[in-house]
């Protein structure tokens, strides 16, 4: 078996290595290689990326170990709002001391999968696991965003709590199940949706097409097309950080002029606003006619 060198892409377990004599404690110290976790080790050569992150998360877990949570949603290339490791074990096992978070589970063969050759919960079932997350509005941004890369829908998760009865956190998964919307594009786009659902605001509808008079076709993040006689369709707008530049701000007074010509309600939603989500909702309730 050839000795392990500074070009050694994949993660490996440095006792086992020293075992077979694929190398010495003493060249494991050097900078030939870097320490990812305990006993986990790579050739320092090796890119600090995401497929690096998961496949070191495993070694270090073990085999029977899957990956699961936050770091499972950003190898689906979803958005999540948060960043921290989870292995699932089917014991109540540790595999040592290291931060990232280990849960004991039985999973199903359907809710297991590999990526990048490390078994990895599925996108669905990533998202049932983040649906018990606290606070709501974050677990339905997550949810949100592993639906819309991998077009899953609410029945899908209602089949994960009706497989699982007994997971602490039911309650909140259906929850977040009814709150849903895999339309949505982007973690604060549901943060707001979900934070004017819980103050009585109607659903909206996310990412409606609207034809401009110039021709040009846009979605609105949250719009209320049909809001009752004698008024005018409401939308709401977040303003990212994309929407601070010139040609951004330029782009945004173009549409909401076209917008303002076929009778749009246009409201614009900073990061800022989204701290007084109780006026806004009031603001939107008004523009509503409720």
């Amino acid at each position: 078996m050839p000795r392990l060198s500074c070009r050694s892409a994949d993660p490996f377990r440095g006792s086992f290595a020293v075992a077979r004599g694929d190398v010495t404690w003493e060249r494991l110290r050097r900078h030939e290689f870097r320490k990812l976790r305990p006993d986990t080790y790579v050739g320092s050569a090796t890119p600090d990326d995401l497929w690096l992150r998961v496949r070191g998360l495993a070694v270090w877990a073990g085999p029977e170990a899957v990956v699961a949570g936050p770091v499972a949603a950003l190898a689906w290339e979803a958005e999540c709002p948060w960043d921290d490791d989870e292995v699932v074990l089917p014991t109540s096992r540790h595999p040592g001391p290291g931060a990232p978070r280990v849960r004991r589970d039985v999973l199903a063969p359907g809710e297991v999968t590999r990526r990048w050759g490390t078994p990895i919960t599925t996108p669905a079932r990533t998202a049932f696991d983040l649906a018990g997350r606290a606070p709501l509005p974050d677990a339905v941004a997550a949810v949100d965003a592993l639906a819309h890369a991998w077009r899953f829908g609410p029945d899908d998760l209602a089949a994960l709590v009706d497989a699982h009865p007994g997971v602490r956190g039911l309650v909140q998964v259906r929850r977040v199940i009814g709150l849903m919307d895999a339309r949505a594009e982007s973690l604060p786009e549901s943060r707001l949706r979900v934070g004017l659902a819980l103050r009585g605001v109607p659903s909206p509808v996310p990412q409606y097409p609207v034809r401009l008079p110039n021709g040009r076709g846009v979605r609105l993040d949250l719009a209320w097309p049909c809001p009752g006689a004698g008024l005018r369709p409401v939308a709401l707008e977040y303003d990212g950080p994309e929407h601070r530049t010139i040609r951004g701000h330029g782009l945004d007074l173009d549409r909401d002029a076209g917008l303002d010509d076929l009778g749009w309600d246009v409201v614009r939603v900073t990061a800022r606003q989204m701290h007084d989500l109780d006026a806004l909702a009031a603001r939107v309730l008004r523009k509503l006619g409720l």
